[in-house]
C-alpha cells in the first residue's frame, strides 16, 4: 500500500510539474546569474574598497593560508599549520573538501594575473560562483512545485535574505556558504524524496558532503534526517525516500573520509572533525532504516520504532566507543579552562537571546521569514496534501528552534522558507476572472521585488540605531585587522608572535611571523598559555615568554578577546602595554607605515 502511495503521488508529482509553465534550466541559470551580478554590484557599491581593507573575518584569512600551505606542498593529509600555536602547531578540522576548487582557482588565474590579483579575484568569485549555484538550485524547487512564476519569485527572495546572504559577500572563502548549500537544498530534496523517491539520493549526497566539509550544521542535519525517518513509517506513508538518503548520506561520509584522511589517521576518532566514529553511526542508521523499508509492509508500527531504536543504539554505542569524549558534544576533547576564557563567548555557540541587546532587529527579522514561510506552507498545504509540502512545513519547524538555541544556524533557517513563499506568492487567485499566466507572473514579481524593497527599507530604518552602535563598538577592532593596519607588520623579520586570539590569522596572512594563538578550540593550550601570560605581572609574563620561545609582542588598543581567571595584578603584562607603560624586558619596535598596531621585541 504505501509503495502503490508513493508510485500514485509520484506520478501526480510529475503530471502537475508538467501543466506548469517552466523557464528550462538554462533560462533559469541566466536569471539566477542576473540575481547574483546585481546582489554583488550593490555590495560594491555600498563598500566598493571591502576587499582591499580587509582579508574577510578569521576564517576566511585563515583558509587563505592553508590553501597557500597546501600549493606550497603540503601533504593532501596533512593538515597541520605550523604558524600558528607555536610548541602547539594547529591541525585543522578543516576539509580539504574546500581547499581543492580555491587552489585550482588559484592556479588557474596565476597564469595570467599577479598572485595577488589573482587572489582578489578568487576572493571576489568564489563566493559568488557558490552563491549563483544556491540560488539556482533553490529556484528549482520553487519551480518544481510552483512553476515559473514561483522560480522567478525565489530569485529576489533569496539575493535579499539579509540573514543568510552575509555569508555569501565577496571575500567569504571559508566554508559557511558551502555548508548551507548543501545542508538547505539537501533538506529540500530530502522533503521532495516523500514524493519522488529518487530525490532521496541527491538529498543523501549533500547532507553528506555538508557534513563532511564541516559541523556546524550537524544537529540540523541529524534533526531532519531523524524526523524522516519517523515520519516515514507513519501510516499510509513509506521510507523508501528517507532510506535512500540515509544510505546515500553514509557513502558520501565514508568517501569523504577516503579521500581526505590518511591511512594512519584512518581509525583516529575526533569530535569536531569527519571520522570513523560518525561514519559508524551513520552507517548503523542507514542499516536501521533500509531494513525498516524492505519489510514495512510486514511491519507494525512498533515494531519499526523498535527496529530503529534498536540500530541506533547500536550506531551510538559504537561512537562513544571510538571516543567517548564526542558525548559532549563538537567540543568534546577541548580543555574545559578554555570556555570562560574564550569559546564560551564566541558568537556562533551563543544562542539570539544572548545577543538581542546588540542586535535587536535579528530576532524580528528571523521570525519574519519563519512566520511568512510557516502562513504560506500552511495554506498551501489545504489545497496540496502531499507529504513533501508537509515535510517541508515540518523542516521549517525543527530549524526555527534550533537557530534560536545557536544563531550559527539561522541563515540556513531563514533560506529554508524561501520556496514555501515563492511559491505561496505565485498561487493564482481564487477569482473567476483571473489574469493570464504571463501576466500574473509579471504582476506577482513587480509586486514582490516593490515589498522586498519597502522591507528592505524598513527593516534599515528600524535597525539603524543599534546598526550605528554596533558599528561604532566594531570599529576599533575592525582597524586593529585592517590589512593596511596589520601589513606594517611585514618588513618584520621572522619570529613568534604573542597578540591577540583575533589577531593571529591577519598577522600570518600579511606578515613574515608567527602566533601563538588563533581564534580555533584546537588550539586551546596556545589560547590559554597567551591569555595567561597577557594577564601576568611582568615577572611570570617574561618567565613564560621565554619558555614559550616568543620573540615580539603585539598589542592593539581595544582588542581584548580573552578573559581572565582569577584575580588580575594591576601591573598585568596587557594593562602595562595598553597604558603605554612596557615592562623593562620589552622594547619597542618602530614601523615604517601608519598603524594602531604597537610592537614590542624581547630584549636578549
Amino acid at each position: 500500500m504505501a509503495m502503490a502511495a508513493v508510485g500514485d503521488r509520484q506520478h501526480n508529482l510529475v503530471r502537475d510539474s508538467a501543466e506548469r509553465a517552466r523557464l528550462g534550466r538554462a533560462s533559469l541559470l541566466v536569471w539566477s546569474a542576473i540575481g547574483v551580478i546585481v546582489f554583488a554590484a550593490l555590495v560594491f557599491w555600498f563598500d566598493p574598497t571591502r576587499l582591499l581593507t580587509s582579508l574577510g573575518d578569521t576564517d576566511d584569512a585563515t583558509r587563505m593560508i592553508e590553501v597557500r600551505e597546501w600549493m606550497a606542498g603540503s601533504s593532501w593529509f596533512d593538515m597541520t599549520l605550523w604558524r600558528f600555536g607555536g610548541a602547539h602547531p594547529l591541525v585543522s578540522h578543516w576539509s580539504r573538501l574546500i581547499d581543492a576548487p580555491l587552489a585550482g582557482l588559484l592556479s588557474g588565474l596565476e597564469i595570467f594575473l599577479p598572485a595577488d590579483e589573482a587572489e582578489l579575484v578568487v576572493r571576489t568569485l568564489w563566493p559568488l560562483l557558490v552563491f549563483w549555484a544556491f540560488v539556482y538550485l533553490l529556484a528549482r524547487e520553487a519551480e518544481i512545485r510552483g512553476g515559473r512564476a514561483a522560480a522567478l519569485l525565489s530569485i529576489p527572495l533569496t539575493v535579499t535574505c539579509i540573514i543568510g546572504i552575509v555569508q555569501f559577500l565577496p571575500g567569504r572563502i571559508d566554508h559557511h556558504n558551502v555548508m548551507i548549500l548543501c545542508c538547505v537544498i539537501g533538506i529540500l530534496h530530502l522533503a521532495r524524496s516523500f514524493d519522488d523517491p529518487r530525490a532521496g539520493w541527491s538529498a543523501g549526497v549533500l547532507l553528506g558532503l555538508g557534513t563532511a566539509v564541516g559541523y556546524e550544521a550537524l544537529a540540523l542535519t541529524a534533526a531532519t534526517v531523524g524526523a524522516a525517518a519517523l515520519y516515514g513509517i507513519l501510516p499510509h506513508r513509506s521510507l523508501l525516500g528517507p532510506s535512500r538518503a540515509a544510505v546515500a548520506f553514509a557513502a558520501t561520509l565514508a568517501v569523504a573520509l577516503a579521500i581526505t584522511t590518511g591511512p594512519e589517521r584512518m581509525f583516529t576518532s575526533h569530535c569536531d572533525v569527519l571520522s570513523m566514529n560518525l561514519v559508524l553511526l551513520a552507517a548503523c542508521g542507514a542499516i536501521g532504516v533500509s531494513v525498516v523499508t524492505a519489510m514495512e509492509e510486514r511491519l507494525s508500527l512498533p515494531a519499526k520504532l523498535a527496529l530503529l531504536a534498536l540500530t541506533g543504539a547500536v550506531g551510538l554505542s559504537l561512537y562513544a566507543a571510538a571516543q567517548p569524549a564526542c558525548l559532549a558534544g563538537p567540543f568534546g576533547e577541548v580543555d574545559p579552562e578554555l570556555i570562560p576564557i574564550w569559546l564560551g563567548s564566541v558568537s556562533e555557540t551563543q544562542s539570539i537571546l544572548s545577543l538581542g541587546s546588540q542586535l535587536p532587529t535579528l530576532g524580528g527579522m528571523a521570525l519574519a521569514y519563519f512566520a511568512a514561510g510557516l502562513y504560506c506552507g500552511l495554506k498551501l498545504m489545504r489545497a496540496e496534501r502531499d507529504d513533501a509540502l508537509r515535510f517541508h512545513v515540518l523542516a521549517l519547524i525543527i530549524a526555527l528552534p534550533l537557530s534560536f538555541w545557536q544563531i550559527k544556524l539561522l541563515p540556513y533557517a531563514t533560506f529554508l522558507p524561501v520556496p514555501l513563499l515563492a511559491v505561496g506568492l505565485a498561487r493564482p487567485p481564487q477569482a473567476a476572472k483571473a489574469p493570464p499566466s504571463r501576466t500574473r507572473t509579471l504582476l506577482t514579481l513587480a509586486a514582490t521585488l516593490v515589498l522586498v524593497a519597502v522591507a528592505g527599507w524598513l527593516i534599515m530604518r528600524m535597525s539603524a540605531p543599534s546598526t550605528t552602535r554596533m558599528k561604532e563598538a566594531l570599529k576599533p577592532v575592525q582597524d586593529c585587522q585592517s590589512t593596511t593596519a596589520v601589513s606594517a607588520l611585514a618588513p618584520l623579520p621572522p619570529g613568534l608572535a604573542l597578540a591577540d586570539v583575533n589577531l593571529g590569522p591577519y598577522v600570518v596572512a600579511l606578515s613574515k611571523l608567527d602566533v601563538l594563538s588563533a581564534p580555533y578550540h584546537r588550539l586551546d593550550k596556545s589560547i590559554i598559555e597567551a591569555n595567561r601570560i597577557l594577564h601576568a605581572a611582568p615577572g611570570e609574563a617574561e618567565r613564560r615568554l621565554r619558555s614559550d620561545g616568543v620573540r615580539y609582542v603585539i598589542t592593539c588598543q581595544g582588542l581584548d578577546s580573552t578573559t581572565a581567571q582569577g584575580e588580575v595584578p594591576p601591573d598585568a603584562l596587557q594593562t602595562l602595554l595598553f597604558a603605554g607603560r612596557a615592562p623593562q624586558f620589552l622594547e619597542p619596535v618602530p614601523l615604517a607605515s601608519s598603524t594602531p598596531l604597537k610592537v614590542w621585541r624581547l630584549k636578549s
